[in-house]
């Protein structure tokens, strides 16, 4: 509901680029840290299992709503940074060296938890991914003629490329369906990753439908260590949004946004969090590094169709047994998609490399660091289990150990920082700002600026939506 929600504001008053808004990665990369604070340490197996139905329930609300509040702080921070302007007035600090090591470790964070998934049977998961690769690439071209009926024109052929349009969708399906049935037959033991039988409790156990609504699990709590450990997540949200806006054009074949349209788009995204926060989802909005990377596969930039799919997402969100029958995807299909979702994330991030030079000493050499120091310390922090700072006061201490294990917040941060103090040499100069090739800005270009511009006609009909039942 929320990314639905947050897909249509996006496309009718934030930067009005054809990009849906989904969960974001880097919320999750630091609330986990937050959750590995002392305070939140989980008891023992032996301990939950002796526990009732309602102490159980009590140890994931009280986390849940410890995030819900730092949700909602962050939200408002990242509202009043968009709609303040700020924004758009650092986006001249903000260049490809500071936005490649960012989404690069967006993907290369994760990589081990979708190994982990795929680890539990290796070759559902090659298959899976041979499918995925089969056609999402070798079979991209390949058109299909099928029957559609108009009520003007009566039956007629279209022909689609369907693999390339649904090949995520056709190679999850295919493998869940295989899984099924192999699991009916008894031919799947009962132990392995890849027996649906043990997830159908979850969906025999689920209502058909149930509304989400605020607060929902409690009262969001406000925790200062909470609220400052989540606050890398704004740069590094902020950061992967710009780089996803000018992609998002280039694919369409549109100029830079304006400064002012970024701007409304990272306010939508700061209201969407906090609605996010609302509803105790448990991560913030932010746009898709993957519908950005489908829209460079599919060349589907409409913005119709983007509000077609957010009110989907809205109209389905209600259907709980459909939320749930999704729980029963094995892990190994699960990992899969997700490696290959996190390989389109990192190309995405590298695409962005084309604006710099890389013949240039002065950007190999920020870019190499930063993505070194991305690894390296959050790595560091793992293995000594956050006993590296000396800091006496618990808050200070457990925010200085949050801030060290995003590997996030530390590229995008040391890239940022070098990025702007290093002197740039005559090869940097050269082309160290995006641009759109092949479609330069001009005086006429006045179709690109509509695009980005909110019309008279859309605040009227907002008008008369808002006013209908008064």
């Amino acid at each position: 509901m929320v990314a639905g929600f947050s897909t249509g504001m996006q496309t009718m008053l934030g930067v009005r680029l054809p990009i849906v808004q989904s969960s974001g990665f880097v919320y999750l990369f630091c609330t986990l840290p937050i959750l590995e604070l002392p305070k939140w340490q989980c008891n023992s197996n032996i301990d939950l299992f002796t526990m009732g139905p309602e102490a159980r329930t009590l140890v994931w609300n009280l986390r849940v709503r410890d995030i819900q509040g730092a949700m909602i702080i962050t939200g408002i921070i990242q509202m009043f940074l968009g709609y303040s302007g700020f924004i758009g007035k650092s986006l001249k600090y903000i260049t490809p060296l500071t936005v490649v090591p960012t989404m690069c470790l967006i993907g290369l964070s994760v990589i081990e938890k979708g190994v982990f998934l795929m680890s539990g049977n290796w070759t559902t998961a090659i298959i899976t991914l041979f499918l995925l690769t089969l056609f999402s690439q070798y079979l991209r071209k390949v058109v299909i003629s099928l029957p559609v009926y108009s009520s003007q024109g009566g039956l007629f052929r279209v022909r689609l490329k369907i693999f390339a349009l649904f090949s995520i969708l056709l190679s999850v399906g295919i493998m869940w369906i295989a899984c099924v049935y192999l699991t009916h037959r008894n031919i799947i033991l009962p132990t392995d990753p890849t027996n649906t039988e043990s997830k159908t409790g979850v969906l025999r156990n689920a209502p058909m439908f149930r509304l989400p609504y605020p607060f929902q699990w409690g009262r969001p709590t406000f925790s200062l260590t909470s609220v400052l450990a989540m606050l890398p997540a704004i740069f590094a949200n902020i950061v992967q949004s710009v780089a996803n806006y000018y992609t998002c054009a280039r694919f369409s074949n549109l100029t830079k946004p304006p400064k002012n349209a970024i701007s409304r788009g990272i306010g939508i995204e700061g209201i969407s969090t906090i609605f996010a926060g609302f509803l105790g989802t448990g991560s913030g909005v932010s746009s898709s590094s993957e519908n950005v990377g489908n829209i460079g596969i599919t060349r589907v930039c409409s913005r119709n169709v983007i509000g077609l799919a957010a009110c989907i997402m809205i109209f389905l969100s209600t259907f709980t047994k459909l939320i749930a029958l999704l729980i029963t995807l094995p892990d190994p299909v699960l990992g899969a998609m997700t490696s290959v979702l996190l390989v389109l994330i990192g190309s995405v991030a590298l695409s962005n490399l084309q604006f710099i030079n890389l013949n240039s000493l002065r950007n190999m050499y920020i870019l190499g660091l930063s993505i070194f120091f991305g690894l390296a310390i959050p790595k560091y922090i793992s293995t000594v289990q956050g006993n590296v700072t000396n800091i006496k006061y618990e808050t200070v201490n457990d925010v200085v150990i949050a801030y060290l294990s995003s590997g996030i917040f530390i590229a995008g941060f040391v890239g940022f920082i070098l990025d702007n103090t290093i002197p740039d040499d005559d090869n940097a100069m050269i082309s160290n700002t995006y641009q759109n090739p092949g479609k330069e800005k001009t005086p006429n270009n006045t179709v690109d600026d509509q695009v980005y511009t909110i019309s008279d006609y859309l605040f009227d009909k907002i008008n008369y939506f808002l006013t209908f039942f008064m």
